[in-house]
């Protein structure tokens, strides 16, 4: 065998080893480049859910604030409620709710768009964690329902029972025994925070 022949065949061999090398690499580097992106839309989900968990935790706050002030009161209702009829301290009442209640729903639906996303990407048991915290949140919304009908109907509707209990340790954040919808709250975003956390590691 010549020497033009040796070199032609050592040639070949170089050549496919080349490419396979090659085909090896390129395929490393897809591999990478979508574990990549993997890690980071595991992240911006992560981020996006806790934003927004944290959001609607601020709202819920300021919602159930125990110091209504007199600006937070419809004009013509700020000196008093003394001498008005049950329809008119229901609606100064409706009027303070509507106000703080609208940051709230604000923020749940920026979180409800959150948790389709952790769904999406994480499964169904995931969005269930994120549920039991919207759920304290309609329950807040329940309370002040429940306490606008009371006041429209001159405090008949619920009449000293345990559910008036109940509504007004709800509606109002006090911190006190009697307010179990705060550790509720709190016992809900811990749950995710802990369930986020290995997601919020930037190690792509």
């Amino acid at each position: 065998m010549s020497i033009v022949e040796l070199f032609t065949i050592f040639k070949d061999i170089f050549l496919a080893g080349s490419a396979v090398t090659m085909a090896y690499v390129a395929y490393r580097g897809l591999e990478k480049w979508k574990s990549e992106l993997a890690g980071k839309a595991d992240f911006d989900v992560a981020r996006n859910l806790i934003r927004s968990v944290y959001k609607l935790r601020n709202e819920i706050q300021s919602c159930r604030s125990l110091f209504v002030s007199a600006g937070e009161f419809p004009e013509g209702y700020r000196n008093g409620m003394a001498g008005l009829t049950n329809r008119e301290k229901g609606d100064a009442w409706l009027y303070v709710y509507n106000n703080r209640w609208n940051p709230v729903f604000n923020a749940i639906q920026e979180f409800d768009v959150s948790t389709l996303e952790v769904e999406a990407l994480w499964g169904r048991d995931a969005k269930e964690k994120t549920q039991a915290l919207r759920q304290l949140a309609m329950r807040l919304r329940v309370a002040i329902d429940s306490f606008l009908r009371n006041e429209y109907s001159g405090n008949q509707d619920l009449a000293n029972s345990d559910f008036d209990v109940r509504v007004r340790s709800d509606l109002n954040a006090s911190g006190l025994k009697g307010d179990s919808l705060s550790p509720a709250i709190d016992s809900a975003i811990e749950e995710i925070e802990i369930m986020i956390r290995p997601h919020l590691k930037r190690d792509y």
